[in-house]
């Protein structure tokens, strides 16, 4: 069973006995340009979801936005809406807003109302275009509108209790802790309280800066009140307290929460809340091309780059498999997981068989899964290697007409597919292909350089396919003559293919040798092999 099917399980089985709709919750902080590791907590929300609803149990999917977060760092880039990456350092100076929270901080593109709402939308798009649609809720609102105001008033009601929990968990704390902070009224930025009024529902600070990421945001030294409401709950209290106001059922979260705040939300939620937490589940980051994301790296990707690269639905694939691995999206071997999407097709519309029934019927799911709306009839789509070899060397057109040509597409809606793919391919060509992947067919004069570098063997056993190449033309019966010439003239298949190569591109490495001559001309590649071309 997949994983998402039995987590659907146990959400279906939690909510009969607590009645009622059931919940899941995803979020993210709007704290910039937010990457495809991030990705991870909608992706593992969205798939039980969807896995409940198609049970027909009645289930809500929410994520929120915690905008009232402070401003804690300036990442070296920001996303400007449409994805593209700007240096920060060319936008507006932002270190005057460090400390505020995040939705009263301005945009530095100058577009939205807010920080909070500039970096929102551009993640909320990226999770949309992969049809995934949670209900979206801002934290900032919901302290507006009073939803936190129980949380609030239980957690100073048992203030005691909650800052020994604190302390327990954060070594940094006294267990007279109270976790809750106040927007200054002066200044504008985050302060720790110091005490609070029950009756009144005002609490009590001095603004003396707060200790963020290893640094310390200025206090303006302002002594005063305010409202509840003009106030924030510490993450360890708001998140449990997020829990309660959604009756979240579920939620997702990587394992760097697992340790910390998890385990004290769980506390948290029961003692201080006098609630039930939700299920848990604990997944595995992934890393991209062997390294995490860091924006001081310069290696974050967004949802918007990877939608350059592949179809919508092949992306969402890729988190549809076992979460608890971890595993490295490698970008310049992007068709592997192309290819294991196609697969994944053929094997839902019975065009291809899965080793064991197990796998066959997990591969479905997996592909039923990603597919927001699944086709009523399978339509093939290119082989991603193949089209990202061809458009480098032919215009669309006339790609178009060497698919149809060597039947890999037949229908409009396969045309049309293969015009998308196409476009994906030559993007992946100019963004993150390989040098091997890139191809240039050599001049007459370029190929006979190369060819004067082979040896004797290789130039004759070049020859001979090439007049073998000429009358044959299926390929099975060309890659055992290949073996058949290689053997005969005391060669390596590798040095066969690196010879090859090297005479048609100049290099010894490069796409799929037989596809790749089946598209030139066929004169052509009989006369390069064997020396008169």
């Amino acid at each position: 069973m997949h994983w998402a099917d039995q987590l659907a399980e146990k959400i279906i089985e939690r909510q009969g006995k607590e009645g009622g709709e059931a919940n899941v919750k995803c979020q993210q902080t709007p704290s910039g340009g937010k990457h495809i590791g991030n990705l991870n907590d909608v992706a593992r929300a969205y798939f039980p979801f969807k896995a409940v609803q198609k049970k027909g149990l009645k289930i809500t999917f929410v994520h929120t936005t915690d905008d009232r977060d402070p401003l804690k760092d300036v990442p070296l880039k920001l996303p400007d809406l449409q994805g593209k990456f700007h240096f920060s350092k060319d936008l507006m100076d932002m270190a005057p807003y460090l400390g505020m929270p995040l939705c009263r901080v301005p945009d530095p593109f100058k577009c939205c109302k807010s920080w909070a709402e500039h970096f929102t939308k551009v993640w909320m798009d990226g999770v949309y275009l992969l049809g995934m649609h949670p209900k979206l809720y801002y934290v900032n609102k919901l302290y507006e509108e009073g939803k936190f105001e129980p949380y609030i008033l239980k957690l100073f009601q048992k203030a005691q209790a909650a800052g020994k929990l604190v302390a327990k968990f954060q070594s940094t704390k006294s267990e007279n802790y109270i976790p809750f902070d106040a927007i200054c009224s002066s200044c504008g930025r985050l302060a720790n309280i110091d005490s609070f009024d029950l009756k009144t529902h005002k609490v009590h600070f001095v603004c003396g800066g707060k200790s963020i990421k290893a640094k310390k945001s200025e206090g303006c030294g302002f002594v005063g009140e305010v409202d509840w409401k003009e106030g924030k709950l510490q993450w360890r209290i708001e998140w449990p307290a997020l829990w309660g106001i959604f009756k979240t059922t579920y939620e997702p979260f990587g394992k760097d929460h697992f340790e910390g705040s998890w385990k004290s939300g769980m506390e948290i939620m029961r003692e201080i809340y006098d609630l039930e937490p939700p299920i848990p589940f604990v997944y595995e980051f992934f890393l991209v091309n062997g390294e995490k994301m860091s924006a001081s790296k310069g290696n974050v990707y967004l949802v918007h780059d990877m939608l350059k690269i592949m179809e919508p639905e092949a992306f969402l694939f890729y988190y549809t498999k076992r979460p608890e691995k971890q595993r490295d999206l490698e970008l310049s071997r992007i068709w592997a997981l192309l290819d294991e999407f196609d697969s994944a097709e053929r094997v839902y519309f019975g065009k291809e068989q899965e080793r064991t029934e197990n796998r066959d019927e997990n591969t479905k799911r997996m592909y039923e899964l990603a597919v927001e709306n699944k086709p009523e009839e399978y339509s093939r789509r290119i082989p991603y290697q193949f089209g990202a070899s061809i458009v480098q060397l032919f215009n669309e057109e006339q790609c178009i007409a060497i698919l149809k040509r060597m039947n890999h597409i037949e229908t409009e809606k396969e045309v049309e597919m293969a015009k998308v793919r196409l476009k994906l391919c030559r993007n992946w060509i100019e963004l993150y292909a390989p040098s091997e992947a890139k191809v240039h067919v050599l001049t007459i004069i370029e190929a006979d350089e190369a060819r004067g570098k082979l040896d004797a063997a290789q130039i004759k056993a070049l020859s001979e396919f090439g007049a073998f190449y000429q009358k044959e033309h299926d390929s099975d019966k060309q890659q055992e003559e290949i073996k058949k010439i290689a053997l005969e003239n005391a060669i390596s298949i590798q040095d066969f293919f690196k010879a090859a190569y090297q005479i048609f591109i100049g290099k010894e490495r490069g796409p799929k040798l037989l596809p790749f001559l089946d598209v030139q001309n066929r004169d052509f590649v009989s006369k390069r092999l064997n020396g008169s071309s």
